[in-house]
């Protein structure tokens, strides 16, 4: 096997062994004495963001604030986004035709046919299915629904297969590496960056410790057009140093005679 593919087979083993490392520490968290466990939620609720945002503030942690208060007053979903779901109802009608995928429109909000539109604006992912089920409630009776919220986020860099593409928000990072070909076999995943537009939103030691700790996009709070970078090993051009070296020393030598 050549020393690239070598490389980059021990790449994807690591990014494995981070989410099983992770699974083990989240399997062994301690609950507080006199406390019933609870089942672990897919995307975080407004409480829980509230408490962060609360806990960031007084750390001064501004750039964490930000993007916790952001999720708080506009929600987790952006015009282009992609709502997998099924409904069941006793009283569905045939006719009603709903499509298996909804399409966030603009405006953030999603058309459902002849029970009309629905305005996602402020709603977080964890509060989707609710929101979905209290509008069909208003048309159909007794609504059993299901939700996968799916992002458009970005994977550029040193990777198999760069580009945008749609996934499920409560995928862990290392997941949506490997769904982009897997990190290249030149890849830096220590300088791995997440950018919204212009900006940084989670430098290479945050990114890199979110994939350490198995964070999924959700937890991440990675929001539509996110971009995820994974830049290429530096390496040191000795050759071309020597040369320089050796050219120095000549020109030395010749003006020392």
């Amino acid at each position: 096997m050549g020393s690239s593919a070598m490389h980059r087979r021990n790449i994807m083993t690591g990014l494995i062994a981070l989410g099983v490392a992770s699974g083990r520490l989240s399997a062994q968290t301690v609950q507080p004495a006199g406390a019933t466990a609870s089942p672990r939620r897919e995307y975080e609720s407004r409480s829980e963001l509230e408490a962060q945002a609360k806990a960031a503030e007084g750390a001064r942690r501004t750039g964490e604030a930000w993007l916790l208060r952001q999720r708080l007053e506009k929600g987790d979903f952006q015009d282009g986004d992609k709502i997998a779901w099924s409904v069941q109802a006793s009283m569905m009608a045939g006719a009603l035709e709903l499509p298996d995928t909804l399409t966030v429109r603009a405006g953030r909000r999603v058309e459902l046919g002849r029970m009309g539109e629905l305005s996602l604006e402020g709603v977080l992912r964890s509060e989707l299915t609710d929101k979905l089920r209290d509008h069909l409630a208003q048309y159909v009776k007794e609504p059993l629904v299901r939700t996968t919220p799916l992002v458009r986020i970005g994977v550029l860099g040193n990777v198999g297969h760069p580009g945008f593409f749609y996934s499920p928000a409560d995928r862990p990072l290392s997941d949506i590496l490997m769904s982009a070909g897997g990190p290249g076999s030149d890849a830096n995943l220590s300088g791995m960056t997440v950018k919204r537009g212009d900006e940084v939103i989670w430098t290479a030691q945050d990114t890199h410790t979110a994939l350490a700790d198995g964070l999924s996009l959700d937890r991440m709070h990675i929001r539509a057009g996110d971009e995820i970078y994974v830049p290429q090993q530096r390496h040191i051009a000795w050759l071309g140093l020597l040369g320089l070296a050796f050219s120095a020393f000549g020109l030395i030598y010749s003006l020392s005679r």
